[in-house]
This record gives C-alpha cells, sequence and structure tokens, in this order.
C-alpha cells in the first residue's frame, strides 16, 4: 500500500496494512530552511518510504494580502534590523481609519517569530482592521498541482487556514483578547464575522479551481478550558469551523481540526462541527485526554492524529519513547486504523541536538514495528 493510499484510506475508515506515520513540519512547514542543515537531511533522508506524508501547503502571490484580502502595496510598509543577533520587522499597515503596527523578532538559531507588539493595542484598533476595504485575495494555484505532482504516492497535499476565532485572537494578543471579551463582546463578533468572510470565500476559492484535499483547521484551542467555558467554545468556535466544513465536504475534502490543549470538555462540539480528524489530542500535563477516552466521545469516524508530546523527543529514552508509541496506537487505532502517529510538534531550533535526531529516528522505528493491522 502507498503512503497516498495508506492516508486516505484512514481519512475514509477503510482497512489499511499499518497506521500511518507523520513527521508533521518537518512535511513543508520548515521547508524555508530545513535543507540547509545536514542533521535535519539526515533525518529527512531516513524517513523516506518509511513516514507517510501530509505535506503543507498554501498558495503564495505577488500582490500583498491581509487578512485574505488584497491590499494595496502604498498600504503596507515593512521595516528590518538586526538586532543582539536577532532580526525585528515592524509592519505599519494604512486604514481608511489610521494606521496599525506590530512588531516580531526571530532569534538566531530558532526558525520562529515571536509577536513583541500586536496590531491591536484598543479597541480603537481594532476599528482600524474593520475599516479595511475588501478586494477578495485570488492567488494562483498553480504550486497545488505542482506539489501533488511531486509527492506522487509518497503522502498528500496538506492545505492550512485559520478560523476566525486564530485570526481575531492574534491581532490582539490573547490576554488583551480575553480581556476584551469580558468587556465587548459585540466588537469580537463584530470581527469574527469580519474574518470569517473572507476565510470562508478564500477557502471556497481555493476548492474551486481544485485545490482539494485535507485542510488543517487552527485556532479552536484559544476558546478551550480552562481559558473559557465549553459553551463559549460553542459561540466562538461551533458555528464558524463547521461552515468550513460543510465548505470542505460539499467539495470531497476533509476537514482536521488542530487544538493544543484541554480539549475533553469541547470533543462533544468537535462532533458537532463534523471534523474528520483532529490533532493533536494531547495527553496530561499539555492536555487532559487519553486517546481511548478521545475515541469514546468522538466514535470511529474521526481520525486521531497525535498523540507523541514533542518534548519526548527532546528528553525522553528510547524505551520510554517506545512505550508511548505502542500506548498511543493500541488506544488511537480501531479495528480498521483511523489513527495517524504524529508528534504534537517538531524541534525547530538548529542545529539540532544529537540525541533528538536519534529519538526521532526511534520514534519511526517504533511506529513501523507497532503500527502494522491485523
Amino acid at each position: 500500500m502507498t503512503s497516498r493510499e495508506r492516508i486516505l484510506r484512514t481519512l475514509k475508515g477503510e482497512k489499511v496494512d499499518r497506521i500511518p506515520i507523520s513527521l508533521y513540519e518537518f512535511e513543508g512547514f520548515y521547508d524555508s530552511w530545513i535543507y540547509d542543515y545536514p542533521e535535519y537531511v539526515r533525518i529527512l533522508e531516513y524517513a523516506r518510504d518509511k513516514t507517510d506524508k501530509m505535506y503543507f501547503w498554501s498558495p503564495k502571490s505577488d500582490k500583498p494580502n491581509l487578512f485574505y484580502g488584497e491590499i494595496e502595496e502604498k498600504s503596507i510598509e515593512t521595516k528590518k534590523w538586526e538586532e543582539k543577533k536577532s532580526i525585528h520587522t515592524k509592519t505599519i499597515i494604512k486604514t481608511p481609519r489610521g494606521e496599525l503596527s506590530s512588531l516580531q523578532r526571530q532569534d538566531e538559531g530558532v526558525h520562529t517569530t515571536w509577536t513583541l507588539e500586536n496590531l491591536c493595542k484598543n479597541e480603537e484598533d481594532a476599528e482600524k482592521i474593520l475599516s479595511l476595504p475588501y478586494i477578495p485575495y485570488r492567488p494562483a494555484i498553480k504550486s497545488f498541482f505542482e506539489l501533488d505532482k511531486k509527492l506522487g504516492d509518497t503522502g498528500i497535499i496538506l492545505g492550512d487556514i485559520p478560523d476566525a476565532l486564530c485570526l481575531t485572537v492574534e491581532i490582539f494578543g490573547f490576554t488583551k483578547f480575553l480581556l476584551t471579551y469580558i468587556d465587548n463582546r459585540k466588537l469580537i463578533f463584530r470581527l469574527m464575522d469580519f474574518f470569517q468572510e473572507r476565510i470562508y470565500n478564500y477557502l471556497k476559492y481555493l476548492l474551486e479551481k481544485g485545490a482539494v484535499t485535507m485542510y488543517r483547521i487552527v485556532g479552536p484551542e484559544y476558546a478551550t478550558p480552562p481559558y473559557l467555558h465549553p459553551e463559549e467554545f460553542d459561540k466562538l468556535v461551533t458555528p464558524y469551523d463547521k461552515e468550513l466544513v460543510k465548505l470542505l465536504h460539499r467539495y470531497k475534502g476533509f476537514a482536521r481540526l488542530h487544538s493544543h490543549g484541554k480539549i475533553k470538555k469541547v470533543l462533544k462540539s468537535f462532533v458537532e462541527i463534523e471534523i474528520d480528524a483532529t490533532d493533536p489530542v494531547e495527553p496530561s500535563p499539555d492536555g487532559d485526554v487519553e486517546l481511548k477516552e478521545a475515541r469514546e466521545i468522538l466514535g470511529n469516524n474521526v481520525t486521531l492524529i497525535g498523540n507523541i508530546e514533542e518534548r519526548l523527543l527532546e528528553t525522553g529514552s528510547e524505551e520510554e519513547i517506545e512505550n508511548q508509541v505502542k500506548k498511543a496506537i493500541k488506544e488511537g487505532k480501531t479495528s480498521n486504523g483511523a489513527f495517524i502517529l504524529c508528534p504534537t510538534a517538531m524541534p525547530l531550533n538548529t542545529p539540532l541536538n544529537k540525541k533528538v535526531q536519534e529519538n526521532i529516528i526511534h520514534y519511526i522505528d517504533c511506529g513501523i514495528k507497532y503500527g502494522k493491522i491485523g
């Protein structure tokens, strides 16, 4: 069975030869830098023909865009400078109601970006965002078909989109979002509706153009306990994400709901949203649900993706990794499969510690050892 067949059959609840094994962000998400480091390349080479790719993809465009809408070049300005081995980036957005700005930092040897200042410092800034004219983002998607051909039988493409909650939280920062939600819910839902229209139209455009695959929907974790009550999840996530999932299903695509943290009390809402898969299904202490519990609530039609904690790859022994992989596969799979072995995140620092390299390779070996079906 090829990797592409294995993943698609897993998502459809059909019998497979073994549990698919994922290297998560190593598959497309880190493409801008991962091939520059021999230790990462060594892992990718070892994984060839052993793991099953769900390769991240999003279209690129020469035209500047913001919140899935086109924006004039003169309306956005970027300034970069180096400070203490970190690259700082200030972005200035000109809106009909005035300027907005954000500040990010990327540290040497760590391939991620830290937000130091969010676009919205106050409610007045939120009104500036709401004043932005909407010109739908229509990027070329030729790269989707090129990547699909390149992947061949080694896996499938994984689309990646935020939901309305994700964009709303990220313009404020999480703490400021929570305070604003307490003080001015009307504004939060105006923003949610503003972003939902743009995300929905963007996804519909991609699907109409033939970019049909599994899409990862990011953002629900911001409304999970202990931050918010499950009732708030059903206001901030369920109706918005259900609309995206219905759209995906209309075009025969798959919906993968991404949510870190404590999801046990909102899993019934996952069922209502009608998802096809969810990740990373974290055990305690980072999460609050075991795979067997998630399976009982979600049933056999939802593919569970997870639940190997990233820190286990950083600090665990070979025995600990083997035990956790064995346990995850035993608890996550059904008689046909319906489970994809995957870390909750992947290392993104360089250089990569040799112990971590060896642990990732051992994780792959254990997935093959214990993942055979029936």
